[in-house]
């Protein structure tokens, strides 16, 4: 499957799972920026307009889909080594409880529910601008390496990240970032 099918595939699974507006290559409306950030899908609805917030809407969205939001955050956990099937129940509940409530916490000013970066043939620095891109615009952020190779490259990124917090350097954080494969995200929606 080509990665703009992909992507399409992708985006109608999210839009039928969360039931709101979904866009592909939706371009966050920052006017008067230079920058001004695309996503590769955005589930809305969409808070674009200056002063206006919609944390209330997220915070709705996020309780109704709580029960898909939660699988998304034990495949990450999964996949960055923070919980394994060796652990208690208990633990792997109480870090999945604590990456919910950083999902559910972190970014209030928000542009879109979930912001989805998809990255394949791209630089290791493309891969660090799509991660904060999709984790500056989304309440939910996702980033997904279309290959094992750029799946394998966010999982360091993230890990990279993290030490840099931990050795407490100035560093991007990541409290609403999900690093999930193609085919999990793909196996969660449908």
């Amino acid at each position: 499957m080509s990665l703009k099918d992909y992507q399409e595939n992708l985006r109608q699974l999210l839009q039928n799972k969360f039931q709101s507006e979904t866009t592909s290559e939706w371009m966050a409306g920052m006017r008067g920026e230079s920058y001004s950030p695309r996503l590769d899908i955005a589930v809305g609805p969409y808070s674009i307009e200056d002063g206006t917030s919609l944390i209330d809407k997220y915070d709705q969205l996020f309780d109704i889909h709580i029960t898909t939001i939660r699988e998304m955050a034990r495949l990450h956990l999964l996949n960055i080594g923070q919980i394994d099937d060796k652990m208690s129940s208990e633990k792997v509940d109480n870090e999945l409880n604590y990456k919910l409530g950083e999902l559910q916490g972190f970014n209030f000013n928000s542009r879109c529910f979930i912001a989805v970066e998809i990255e394949n043939e791209v630089s290791r620095k493309h891969l660090m601008g799509g991660a904060i891109n999709a984790s500056v615009l989304g309440r939910i952020a996702i980033v997904i390496g279309y290959t094992e190779e750029k799946h394998n490259a966010f999982k360091r990124l993230y890990e990279y990240f993290q030490f840099l917090q931990s050795v407490e350097k100035p560093t991007f954080r990541t409290n609403n970032l999900l690093v999930i494969s193609p085919d999990q995200i793909m196996n969660i929606l449908q």
